[in-house]
């Protein structure tokens, strides 16, 4: 009788407060929802800007402490209030520690916390700065370069992944428990980087924008992984659940991707591959969305092994983020405006941005809801890939 009665319990009084640093973006507030579904008490540390829907859906369900993370978490009062009346804390979420010295402060401003664990999401471009290795990527398989010519190349040539890196660094010399999820690039609803949804007007427009893509030749046949927004959120509530410690996993879909291969995945979902894949051509340098680190597909082994880890097909994936991004264009206007201007900067001829804002803001413009997929001409998608 004590075992349901402690589950009662656990549904009644929750299940932990967790601190999240961030959480407005695709995985922060796909992970948000995932805690609250979990029963998680959930304090969110951020600038309160609302991107998409995140007051609308979060608002009433989290405490929130306002608090710009670039200008350091010394100066965000709310915070030392909260750390002043010393909650007590499951575990802390981490979005945004993004360089070693952001990392470093954060240990030390929260450590009064007393976490049991402290998880970092970080971003498999780690893997650019470390020693090569074949690929599928184990967890195990960062070092950097003994030589010091070689690091400071391997750092410039990815300054993202090294400043991720030295905050992972930072975090297992804290001291403190620690979960890190190495994410190849993130995919989803809510992308406040627009990735996705630049690549989804691109071919939904792709006639009026008449302007083909180009793909770098060094990424043609390259293999990479990418996570879905949600699949952070089940990795993040499994290892909360599961009690792990001291561990670094990989989150990532079963499925590979070249960037031809994404390209006609979304040509296919609005029944113009035909059209698309026509004008597909190859350039040694041109404006690129995906992959952001070129180290190669990741091993999610130990993560189904260790926290029973299930990406989400990536059927599923397709079909729910072509969706939201379709719905996106008339509810949420600042963000389609960010996809325009950028866009406009690296892609669209002048004069097709405002014909292009125009149908994107059209009732009847949105794309044809998706259905099976269409037919295309295999032959032809196998040579060219």
């Amino acid at each position: 009788m004590l075992l349901p009665f402690l589950c009662l319990l656990s549904t009644v009084f929750g299940d932990g407060e967790i601190l999240v640093l961030g959480g407005q973006g695709l995985a922060g507030s796909a992970t948000l929802s995932a805690l609250l579904e979990a029963n998680f008490e959930v304090t969110a540390l951020n600038d309160n800007k609302n991107y998409f829907d995140y007051h609308e859906t979060f608002s009433s369900k989290i405490e929130s402490l306002a608090c710009l993370r670039s200008a350091g978490l010394s100066g965000c009062f709310e915070l030392q209030n909260y750390i002043k009346g010393a909650p007590k804390i499951r575990a802390i979420v981490d979005f945004t520690s993004s360089a070693k010295a952001l990392m470093e402060e954060a240990v030390e401003i929260l450590a009064p916390l007393n976490p049991e664990v402290y998880v970092f999401v970080s971003a498999a471009a780690v893997y650019d700065v470390a020693i090569p290795v074949p690929a599928p990527i184990k967890e195990e398989e960062v070092q950097r370069p003994e030589s010091v010519i070689m690091r400071e190349s391997y750092n410039e040539k990815n300054t993202f992944g090294n400043n991720m890196l030295g905050s992972e660094e930072a975090l297992k010399d804290s001291g403190l428990p620690y979960v890190i999820l190495r994410c190849a690039d993130i995919v989803g609803p809510r992308d406040t980087t627009y990735r996705w949804w630049q690549y989804q007007v691109w071919v939904e427009h792709f006639e009026l924008i008449n302007t083909g893509f180009v793909v770098p030749s060094m990424l043609k046949n390259m293999r990479y992984s990418l996570t879905y927004g949600g699949d952070v959120g089940q990795a993040v509530v499994s290892a909360l659940q599961k009690g792990v410690k001291d561990r670094v996993y990989n989150i990532a879909m079963e499925k590979e991707f070249t960037l031809p291969h994404f390209l006609l995945e979304l040509c296919k979902a609005f029944d113009s591959a035909d059209t698309c894949w026509a004008d597909f051509t190859e350039a040694e340098e041109t404006y690129t969305i995906y992959p952001s680190n070129h180290q190669g597909i990741l091993s999610i082994v130990r993560a189904r092994e260790e926290l029973d880890f299930h990406p989400t097909p990536w059927d599923t994936v397709l079909r729910e983020t072509v969706q939201f991004y379709s719905e996106a264009r008339l509810r949420f206007t600042n963000e389609r405006n960010t996809v325009l201007q950028k866009l406009g900067d690296n892609v669209i001829p002048y004069l097709s941005v405002g014909p292009l804002n125009e149908a994107m803001t059209q009732r009847d413009g949105g794309p044809r809801p998706l259905g099976p997929t269409p037919p295309v001409n295999a032959d032809k998608i196998r040579s060219e890939l």
